[in-house]
């Protein structure tokens, strides 16, 4: 835990790269945070995650960072309906037309050393990580191979259990 808050302290106001479960979680908790629990893409987590991930996001600082592979992901997996559904798309358009993207072509993240194991969007995470930039994730397996090839990674699980003021 005391490498999370000294990433959280190293990387304060430089902005953060936040994977794509937690960024579902963020856009699914704005825009109506009693889903979560319900909702098939953030039923593991609570509506209190959704108000301790809103904390580090601020804490980091603006921009929020996210690649092209990170976003379609999420684009795909925010499938609410109804209301909700044009809810999370305005929501999600506000948070693209702000956020510093990142892209490296596909072509150059399939030889990524991640990628066999963890697939495209979680080797696009960690060529931002490349660029000096923090990731925030739930993925624990995904964080320590950032870790192991000495990127920096927070863990989700970590940040829950810190007290932000």
């Amino acid at each position: 835990m005391s490498d999370a808050i000294t990433l959280i302290e190293k990387h304060r106001g430089k902005g953060v790269q936040v994977d794509t479960n937690l960024l579902v979680l963020l856009l699914v908790g704005l825009v109506n945070p009693s889903r979560i629990p319900n909702f098939k893409r953030t039923q593991d987590f609570s509506i209190e995650d959704f108000r301790v991930l809103r904390k580090p996001v601020e804490w980091f600082g603006k921009p929020l960072v996210a690649t092209p592979h990170v976003l379609s992901q999420v684009s795909d997996l925010t499938d609410l309906s109804g209301k909700e559904a044009i809810l999370a798309r305005e929501l999600f358009k506000s948070i693209v037309e702000e956020i510093e993207e990142h892209h490296d072509p596909a072509r150059s993240l399939v030889r990524h050393p991640l990628f066999k194991r963890f697939g495209l969007g979680d080797a696009s995470i960690a060529a931002a990580c490349e660029r000096n930039i923090v990731v925030l994730t739930a993925d624990v397996q995904l964080q320590i191979a950032l870790a192991w090839q000495g990127l920096d990674a927070v863990n989700f699980n970590h940040v829950r259990t810190l007290r932000w003021s």
